[in-house]
């Protein structure tokens, strides 16, 4: 039963385009089992937590440093520990608030560490650099956007690029880019890095664009709440609740990982 309800969770979100929900199901498939051994052995949920953020530094500092497969191999790694913690706390039925703001938390530093380790290795290439920062913004602001849209009670099915599309694109992209490395060694550095480049491209392009078109729905929800209230004074306190619902949105970010 638990571990139908761990795969129902992947109903919620949409496939990604060429490869549908697949990466997803192959990792929960391997996660349940050990998440469920983790938690027959006593390990917290936050000690795994905290587990993946420290080997994600590792798969930070492999990145910054160009070693792209083992920058990949440590990704995965952390990738599987961050979802281990969330079934580890459904298996023992330890899910609480502190633990759902520290997992959203360190999830954010995770992919932070990620492109932010890439970020540093090419640096010194302006195109490879501007297109890396746009993909970390474009992430954020997914998440941010997802946040928003939850607090004015705005519709927000099958958003695009995700926080577990992103990591697929970024980890598929990475062992790519490992594999180019190794064969073709003589090759320019953006040739080397051009799995990289285009998976960061697509997050820096699909991930803002779907950011922007959300939060403008979410605006016009605005509008229309205003417009249908029954009186000013309504109108003015449900305004006033949506505002506030947007400066707190990413501090009450909690089981959805967009």
């Amino acid at each position: 039963m638990l571990r139908q309800q761990h795969f129902q969770r992947l109903e919620r979100e949409p496939g990604l385009p060429l490869f549908g929900k697949a990466p997803l199901e192959a990792a929960y498939a391997v996660a349940v089992p050990l998440g469920q051994g983790l938690a027959a052995l006593g390990v917290t949920a936050n000690a795994v937590t905290v587990a993946s953020a420290i080997i994600a530094l590792g798969a930070g500092v492999f990145f910054a440093t160009g070693h792209f497969g083992l920058a990949a191999a440590t990704a995965i790694v952390a990738s599987l520990a961050d979802a281990l913690d969330g079934i580890v706390a459904r298996e023992t039925g330890t899910a609480g608030r502190f633990g759902q703001v520290l997992d959203t938390t360190v999830d954010r530093y995770v992919e932070a560490l990620f492109v932010g380790g890439i970020a540093f290795f090419v640096r010194e290439d302006a195109v490879l650099f501007l297109v890396t920062l746009a993909a970390l913004v474009g992430g954020f602001m997914v998440s941010y956007a997802s946040s928003v849209l939850r607090e004015l009670g705005a519709p927000d099915a099958n958003a695009p690029m995700r926080r577990a599309h992103r990591l697929v694109y970024l980890l598929v992209a990475s062992v790519l880019t490992a594999i180019v490395q190794a064969a073709f060694p003589w090759e320019s550095l953006r040739v080397q890095l051009a799995p990289v480049v285009v998976a960061l491209g697509a997050i820096a392009v699909v991930g803002n664009v779907s950011a922007v078109s959300r939060l403008l729905r979410g605006a016009r929800t605005g509008r229309a709440v205003v417009s249908s209230a029954p009186s000013p004074s309504g109108a003015s306190a449900r305004v006033g609740r949506a505002s506030a619902g947007i400066d707190v949105a990413v501090a009450n970010e909690r089981v959805t990982h967009p």
